[in-house]
């Protein structure tokens, strides 16, 4: 059952024809939709309340996007072998990165004429399939083929929607980070191992919302913190074990333990 927020008013009740389950049209929805509905001539077009529930809508808005999945095809200019998010089952037209970029093809030799005694997203869809696409969106990296949405990066491997990292594997959304693996949204961090949103940080592993710790183990939403151990919550701490306080000798003899 979908989420109604407060002050707004249910007008529909509908079933969604994908997965069956039971959502709802409120005021508000149909407020938006008339807001953007098209207007031609001086006559607007209603855009019709949803038949599909907001989770299943969500899916087909993520489906349109490929960020995290790389396939071999060939480059449909040089035939050449390449790494690209389209898999070499789609009817798109892809283009190597560097002949994408280049003047070897004319952006004019794909224009065609809009025929309106045809549907809009018919023509819309050859088109989309005729023009070139980009293989992949990435640019100045050493080493690093396997990379999706990543600049100026050097000696990675599958990293997504990161810049100036190195020497970093499986990590996603990392800025200016080193030797990180399995990681989320990581920020001048360095080796650091299946974290999420984490900040100038060095040697974490299975931590979360951290800024500025060091030589932790399963932390949450810690700051200023080195040598704790299954803490929660912490500021300016260390040598904690489970939010509690020890002195070094003692840490050190109970992480042995770890």
């Amino acid at each position: 059952m979908s989420f109604i927020p407060p002050n707004e008013k249910i007008i529909e009740k509908k079933i969604c024809r994908i997965s069956g389950q039971e959502f709802f049209v409120t005021d508000r929805d149909l407020e938006f939709y008339d807001k953007i509905s098209p207007l031609f001539a001086g006559q607007k077009y209603l855009i019709p309340s949803p038949a599909l529930c907001p989770d299943e809508r969500q899916r087909r808005r993520l489906a349109f996007r490929n960020e995290r999945k790389l396939y071999h095809r060939k480059c449909d200019k040089t035939g050449n072998q390449i790494i690209s998010i389209y898999s070499p089952d789609k009817p798109f037209t892809v283009y190597d990165q560097k002949v994408w970029w280049s003047d070897d093809w004319s952006p004019f030799d794909y224009s065609s004429d809009f025929d309106f005694s045809r549907p809009f997203f018919e023509q819309f869809r050859e088109l989309m399939e005729k023009v070139p696409l980009l293989s992949l969106n990435a640019w100045n990296n050493e080493n690093s083929e396997y990379v999706q949405q990543t600049w100026y990066s050097k000696n990675c491997y599958l990293i997504f929607a990161s810049d100036y990292c190195q020497d970093c594997y499986y990590v996603d959304h990392a800025f200016q980070s080193k030797n990180c693996i399995d990681c989320t949204e990581t920020k001048d961090c360095e080796y650091c191992m299946n974290c999420i949103d984490i900040v100038n940080s060095y040697n974490l592993c299975e931590s979360e919302f951290c800024k500025n710790c060091r030589d932790c183990r399963y932390i949450f939403d810690c700051e200023n913190c080195h040598n704790c151990i299954l803490c929660s919550w912490l500021r300016n701490k260390k040598f904690c074990i489970q939010n509690e306080q020890y002195t070094e000798f003692e840490y050190r003899k109970k992480r042995e333990n770890f």
